[in-house]
């Protein structure tokens, strides 16, 4: 049976990054709070004011990347090697056009970028060299210092770890000691002429080999929008996305079912392959309905819709505003 509503909505839908620990720290509590209702904001005034979804979901990455409040733009965290290389990349739902970058260093807006790449070039993905130098043809590279003091201080924790474990050349031992490390941040969002979009962008892993890419990069794998189906963006384990191709599975469940039925069914399908902490999903379907889903600790989310225009706020399963 096709899934249907009779009820069209427009909104947006945005995520945090999902967390395998939960946040005890009050003051973090209250920025993450801040920084998600100004990104919503952002992106749903523009849908308000009839401009395209694809406005709204960069607008809404726009505000995360530059807050430094997760790990996307300003945030981004650090390689092994010390440095920082960041993915996004960028959906439009109307014709299934869509921008990437990845391993960029030097643009705070990576997202940008990427809209850039999916609208002005015949290109979806530039990486590494490539991608910087295209960005300082267009005025977005910065030599703003990214690598400040806290970065420094959680880079030489991590190290110390490894090293007082006796694992510096265990690469799994990364994934084994700092998997709660997963703040990408993600964007999806349907507008009043029914078109849909969706947009990522991040910092990848901390201590990730120099030259790795994750899901946030690969088109199907961290996002994926059609106005046929729907929109989907992931977060967490990049690897175990790219591997399910996981928001294009979404995707093609919404040909038929729910927005909802296609975020669970889909967490489901990553749990029952990879295990629990391994990432979460937000998707929204074409009559605007949203799906959120999650197998770790928490997921800071938050959405506006047409249908009652308030803001909603949750940590994980359970609204706190």
């Amino acid at each position: 049976m096709t899934y249907n509503e009779d009820k069209k909505y427009y909104g947006i839908l945005i995520h945090g990054g999902i967390k395998t620990k939960r946040i005890r720290n009050l003051n973090q509590t209250e920025t993450i709070k801040i920084s998600l209702k100004k990104s919503i904001c952002d992106g749903f005034n523009l849908l308000k004011e009839n401009k395209s979804a694809i406005d709204a979901v960069e607008a809404s990455i726009i505000s995360m990347e530059s807050s430094g409040n997760f790990n996307a733009g300003l945030g981004s965290c650090l390689t092994i090697d010390k440095t920082i290389e960041m993915d996004a990349s960028i959906m439009n739902g109307k014709d299934i056009s869509a921008g990437s970058v990845g391993m960029i260093k030097g643009v705070i807006n990576p997202i940008k970028l990427a809209r850039y790449i999916m609208e002005h070039t015949n290109h979806v993905m530039l990486v590494s060299d490539g991608a910087i130098n295209l960005a300082k043809q267009l005025g977005m590279f910065s030599n703003q210092i990214y690598i400040n003091k806290n970065k420094l201080r959680i880079y030489d924790k991590l190290i110390r770890n490894i090293k007082d474990k006796g694992q510096e050349n265990d690469l799994s031992s990364l994934e084994r000691h700092y998997s709660q490390y997963h703040d990408t941040v993600g964007s999806i969002a349907i507008d009043k002429k029914g078109n849909i979009a969706a947009a990522v962008s991040t910092g990848g892993r901390w201590l990730k080999l120099s030259g790795r890419i994750g899901d946030a990069g690969v088109v199907g794998s961290g996002l994926y929008a059609d106005n046929k189906l729907g929109a989907a963006c992931a977060t967490g384990h990049g690897e175990y996305m790219i591997r399910l191709a996981l928001c294009k599975y979404a995707c093609d469940l919404m040909k038929e079912k729910s927005a909802s039925f296609a975020s669970k069914k889909s967490i489901s399908l990553l749990t029952k392959r990879f295990g629990k902490n391994t990432g979460g999903i937000i998707t929204i379907d074409r009559k605007g309905n949203f799906g959120i889903s999650h197998n770790s600790e928490s997921m800071p989310v938050a959405l506006i819709n047409s249908k009652d225009g308030k803001m909603k706020l949750y940590f994980s399963n359970n609204k706190i505003e």
